[in-house]
């Protein structure tokens, strides 16, 4: 395989890099020649590497045999696995295959670590761009969720606003106690454990502590307002309108939980209501520091954008989860048992290849 590095500008990461950088990026990676009709990726295999397509076309599919459910192709300049590179999803969703000959940069885990411990730009470029893919997936399965959920009717209760935070604390309705500090709350998220102590005091520096009593909107759907959120203590439930016009509650969010961030990465509107269902304390990360952080190239911004990853990941297992159920329900109602098979292999395309 031979080619001239400032010839990759059509690798979307690679766009506008210097040929030093591309040279580095390349050292990193291992070029491969595969032969049409190869199996490269097998579905349920652990895998940690992503590929980069230079020449060819892919197919990306599920099942096997004569059983065999096509989700999608990739062709020159497209890659496959981010989530696998990173070290968010440790099988892969579905098989590789190419449909014909095809040159391929493989990125793996330790290549990706030499490029993030000499601040490549490209370490910051692929958090980017699996933020946008992550976002991207979550509100193709939410839609799809409110498309086939019944629901079921919500006391529609306005916000209650920062005077009642103000009052809780006279009243007696808020959360008991005091707010754990925010860099325990950090240490014990699922989302920041794994962060060096001064990453997370950084972090915790941008936190404002916040009480709500029970029953608190904390997001609306649908508005482009609003910070992100780390819910410190108690509980919110997350709900989704469906063409019903009413809520259907796709999950129950925890101490640790991560939420609101998905609107601000891609400036879009929020995709569920949330509302508190226990008084509860919160901490709550302003939306402009949040959108200083994860377009910078610090270590601020990178820790905060793996934290965004790894939690958007979890939101979209979650969400296909929960639309795996729905199909179910809406499915046995109105398909047969050959149409059901068939709803219940299309949806695993929203997952993708990772």
């Amino acid at each position: 395989m031979a080619f001239d590095p400032m010839e990759l500008g059509f690798i979307r990461i690679l766009r506008g890099l210097d040929r030093t950088q591309i040279l580095q990026f390349l050292d990193a990676c291992k070029a491969i020649d595969v032969p049409a009709n190869e199996i490269i990726v097998e579905e349920g295999e652990e895998d940690e590497a992503m590929l980069f397509l230079l020449e060819g076309e892919l197919e990306v599919y599920i099942g096997k045999g004569a059983d065999i459910t096509s989700l999608a192709f990739v062709r020159r300049g497209e890659a496959l696995g981010e989530l696998a590179l990173l070290g968010l999803s440790t099988r892969r969703t579905a098989s590789i295959r190419s449909t014909e000959d095809c040159d391929i940069l493989v990125l793996e885990r330790a290549g990706y670590e030499s490029l993030a411990a000499a601040g490549h730009p490209v370490v910051d470029r692929l958090q980017d761009q699996v933020l946008r893919s992550l976002a991207e997936r979550i509100r193709e399965t939410d839609a799809r969720i409110g498309q086939l959920a019944e629901g079921s009717d919500l006391d529609d209760r306005e916000p209650e606003g920062i005077f009642s935070r103000l009052t809780t604390a006279v009243v007696g309705t808020g959360p008991r106690g005091r707010a754990p500090k925010p860099v325990e709350v950090l240490s014990s998220s699922a989302h920041f454990k794994d962060l060096a102590l001064a990453v997370k005091e950084l972090l915790a520096g941008h936190l404002e502590v916040v009480a709500m009593p029970q029953g608190e909107h904390v997001l609306t759907e649908g508005s482009m307002k609003g910070d992100a959120w780390i819910l410190a203590t108690g509980e919110v439930g997350v709900y989704r309108t469906t063409r019903t016009g009413l809520q259907e509650k796709v999950g129950t969010l925890h101490p640790g939980a991560l939420f609101g961030h998905l609107a601000i990465i891609g400036d879009d509107s929020r995709t569920a209501t949330c509302i508190t269902e226990q008084a509860s304390w919160l901490y709550k990360m302003p939306r402009e520091v949040v959108k200083a952080l994860v377009e910078s190239a610090t270590t601020e911004g990178r820790a905060l954008r793996h934290c965004f990853i790894h939690a958007l990941a979890r939101q979209l297992q979650q969400a296909n989860e929960r639309l795996a159920a729905v199909t179910a329900q809406f499915a046995t109602k109105t398909l047969g048992k050959a149409d059901l098979e068939r709803v219940h292999a299309a949806q695993t395309a929203v997952v993708g290849a990772e």
